[in-house]
């Protein structure tokens, strides 16, 4: 499990309440090991929960309704008694805690992230690569972005690019179109490292025609780069 999937799967809020399946549970125990974000959020929740589980211990008072009359099982104004209120209350102040500690905290640093202006580590993917050539190497860090400048050989018969990132295992991790206005400079491609893996990767350029039912995309080039991820 990677950092991104322990964010979309709340991994942190399900492994407390223990709400993962134990071969989840394994993979988010080996990755919080070595995730400083998660394993701040985990002790942060940790010591909200068991604050909480404390104030829910408390002995609260309850009030005993009045008989109900026959065949009155439940009425909503029940839930108003403090037997109902106190534990629920409780609750939601739990899930407004944990969200104002741990969710919206870590959102608010994502997004400062994005909007400070930084240097990506990146490449040039230029003519071909013919074989023999040296491949070139990139270095990340892990679940940030790297960039790839991408040369696209311009030809009229196409009227569209295709550009399909393939990982070291050779499974076919993205696609992107590219327009043709954009391929008379290098390509400024954005790539996510967490989107493939470390290795040897492959981006194959492929050329569109105006009807691709009929006509499948041609190969035009492929380059192979060495993504290194700390």
């Amino acid at each position: 499990m990677d950092h991104t999937e322990a964010v979309d799967q709340y991994a942190v809020e399900k492994y407390l309440l223990e709400e993962l399946s134990p071969e989840a549970r394994a993979a988010f125990e080996e990755h919080y090991f070595g995730c400083e974000e998660c394993a701040t959020d985990l002790r942060a929740a940790a010591v909200f929960i068991a604050q909480a589980r404390k104030e829910l211990a408390r002995p609260t008072f309850v009030t005993v309704a009045e008989p109900k009359s026959k065949g009155k099982l439940f009425s909503f104004p029940s839930l108003l008694q403090p037997m109902f209120a106190v534990p629920a209350m409780a609750a939601m102040l739990l899930i407004i805690g944990f969200q104002n500690i741990v969710t919206f905290p870590h959102l608010e640093q994502q997004v400062a992230q994005v909007a400070q202006p930084r240097i990506l580590p990146s490449i040039t993917l230029v003519d071909g690569q013919s074989r023999g050539a040296e491949i070139r190497t990139v270095v990340a860090k892990a679940h940030e972005s790297f960039l790839l400048s991408v040369d696209v050989p311009g030809d009229n018969r196409y009227s569209g690019y295709l550009c399909s990132l393939y990982s070291p295992s050779g499974k076919m991790v993205w696609q992107l179109q590219i327009p043709p206005s954009q391929v008379a400079d290098s390509v400024p491609i954005q790539v996510p490292a967490d989107t493939t893996d470390a290795g040897q990767n492959t981006l194959l350029i492929q050329g569109v025609t105006s009807d691709p039912q009929k006509s499948a995309p041609v190969d035009i080039v492929r380059y192979r780069f060495l993504l290194q991820i700390h």
